[in-house]
């Protein structure tokens, strides 16, 4: 993208038409008192990511904090058992789905009102509130913050049969078993309902990343609205 300011209309599509023909994307921002603020652009440091960044690191943070209370805090003072071990692994993987669910649905709510807003107005040509067309602004970012944390979340579920604590509650099964001469039966019941929620989630992450594939610049321009709105709607 090339940022294009001016107060000469005729000459700003002058230069968008020049932009567009060495194959880049020219973004109007608007009159030429823009132009400070576009000079200044390069030596911003992640300007688009400041909101989506903080926003996560405070739900992080936030639901964090709630596991440690609930799972391992709650569980020693009342039943005198030592998870904190949990922080490693398990609390990890327990906020990272629910941040990339919570995060996607931000990416989504913003449509929702913002058609609100133009069905009560009664056009789609007046602004959108400033917090708003800031939240909008930033969809994109949000989704990419959703798919790290589902990446992370696929990622904590591979190494969970490889930890201690899993190894030895198995372990611990087989042994009570051996000594109480008890075979636990195959349930075919819970193991269907294991494998379709382990391949449910296999699909959704598969359509987690396609979505996120999609939304890149480099990607987007080379589809048309009816596929972009096919894989947005899946």
């Amino acid at each position: 993208q090339v940022f294009v300011c001016g107060d000469d209309l005729e000459a700003k599509q002058t230069v968008m038409n020049i932009v567009r023909a060495l194959g880049l994307t020219p973004l109007d921002k608007g009159s030429l008192l823009a132009a400070q603020e576009i000079e200044n652009y390069p030596l911003q440091l992640f300007p688009m990511w400041k909101f989506p960044i903080f926003l996560s690191l405070g739900l992080t943070t936030f639901f964090f904090f709630y596991c440690v209370a609930l799972d391992i805090i709650y569980t020693y003072i009342y039943e005198n058992n030592d998870f904190s071990f949990f922080i490693a692994i398990t609390i990890p993987n327990r906020v990272c789905p629910v941040m990339a669910l919570i995060l996607l649905a931000l990416v989504y709510l913003p449509g929702i009102f913002a058609a609100i807003i133009q069905l009560y107005r009664g056009t789609k040509y007046r602004r959108f509130p400033d917090w708003l067309d800031k939240w909008m602004l930033c969809r994109k970012q949000l989704g990419l913050i959703a798919l790290a944390f589902a990446s992370l979340h696929v990622v904590f579920t591979l190494v969970t049969p490889m930890r201690a604590f899993v190894s030895w509650r198995t372990s611990k099964r087989i042994i009570s078993q051996a000594l109480n001469n008890q075979t636990e039966p195959l349930d075919h019941t819970n193991a269907w309902l294991s494998d379709s929620y382990l391949a449910l989630g296999i699909l959704g992450f598969f359509l987690f990343v396609l979505l996120g594939i999609t939304s890149l610049p480099s990607v987007s321009n080379n589809v048309n609205w009816r596929e972009f709105r096919f894989v947005q709607v899946r």
